[in-house]
């Protein structure tokens, strides 16, 4: 009788430790992702954290983080990234403000067990394993000015309101927008002014206020950051000179619909930050979960988005330029 007890504790102990591993097994070990904007408010880096959480709900235990400072501060965003690492968190998907502090934050988290993927604006390769390039603004310099020149009959004073005059994405943006002036078809379009909003809507509200103000034949805006566009739209609204003051620029369709509808914007660029945020955190999870790695010159699956080719330098090309118009503003509105 003992015996026949001893043996079945003994059954019943093996048939909880096989119960147990197999509900080891099947225990899903959660992944968190911190996705950090340079600044709140953004509807661009909104839509990248859609596309974070598209891709995190594709993989069961991810979680992902959405943070920014209130505004665009290098010291506070390497302070979110010094956060994350003392919160041991996974992996950090971040729009790096260009600094030495920030560099110095992702780098610790490195050193301390982390990914880092960087997108818009590249990080050093000892900051970050990867580094997803969005499009070049300035690979969108010749189609602006194109639209700007159809938009105003070819002739007329226009202005450029950028980003920020140390910044290399307007350096680069100017470079070849004076290539692409120097062509004949351009010689009765004249730019007066270049002012700069910050990448930031108020800034480039009050910017634009003060030129459409100080050039009273001012034609034309032109804005490659999506902040900008949207500051001198709402510039160009208030003083009443929406049918006089023609805009183009970089922008999300969503916001833009109804000034592409009524004409004050009639072309303008864009990408899909849901791709861009989709893609990082897509490829951190596989990372994470020992299904990819990243090599020099070989293919990294992401997810929907099929294979991306990383180069030598750790960089892989996301997302595509987008021309919208009033003929293709109902393909993207919805979008983002």
């Amino acid at each position: 009788m003992v015996h026949m007890l001893t043996r079945r504790f003994l059954l019943s102990t093996a048939a909880l430790g096989l119960a147990s591993r197999a509900l080891a097994q099947d225990a899903v070990v959660p992944l968190r992702l911190a996705l950090i904007a340079p600044r709140a408010g953004d509807d661009y880096f909104v839509g990248c954290r859609e596309g974070a959480l598209q891709a995190a709900a594709e993989v069961a235990g991810a979680q992902l983080s959405f943070m920014a400072p209130p505004e665009e501060d290098s010291a506070r965003q390497a302070a979110l990234v010094d956060d994350m690492v003392a919160q041991r968190y996974d992996a950090i998907l971040i729009s790096p403000i260009p600094s030495d502090v920030v560099i110095a934050a992702c780098e610790k988290a490195i050193a301390a067990g982390l990914r880092v993927i960087s997108f818009d604006t590249p990080l050093p390769p000892g900051a970050r394993h990867l580094h997803l390039r969005t499009p070049d603004v300035a690979d969108a310099a010749p189609a602006l000015l194109q639209a700007m020149n159809a938009a105003l009959g070819k002739s007329g004073e226009v202005a450029l309101l950028s980003t920020a005059r140390e910044r290399a994405d307007h350096q680069a943006f100017v470079k070849a927008l004076q290539h692409e002036w120097l062509k004949p078809d351009y010689e009765s379009l004249i730019l007066i002014t270049t002012v700069f909003g910050q990448s930031n809507v108020h800034v480039a509200y009050a910017e634009a206020l003060a030129i459409v103000q100080a050039y009273p034949n001012l034609r034309g805006i032109i804005a490659p950051d999506a902040p900008a566009l949207m500051g001198a739209a709402r510039a160009v609204q208030d003083l009443g000179r929406t049918q006089s003051i023609k805009l183009t620029g970089v922008g999300l369709p969503s916001r833009l619909a109804g000034l592409v509808r009524n004409g004050e914007v009639p072309t303008f660029i864009t990408w899909s930050p849901v791709d861009v945020g989709y893609a990082a955190a897509r490829i951190a999870l596989s990372i994470l979960r020992n299904e990819e790695a990243i090599l020099a010159d070989a293919p990294l699956r992401a997810g929907r988005l099929g294979e991306l080719v990383v180069d030598k330098g750790g960089v892989a090309k996301v997302a595509e330029l987008i021309t919208v118009d009033a003929a293709s503003i109902d393909k993207y509105d919805d979008l983002f």
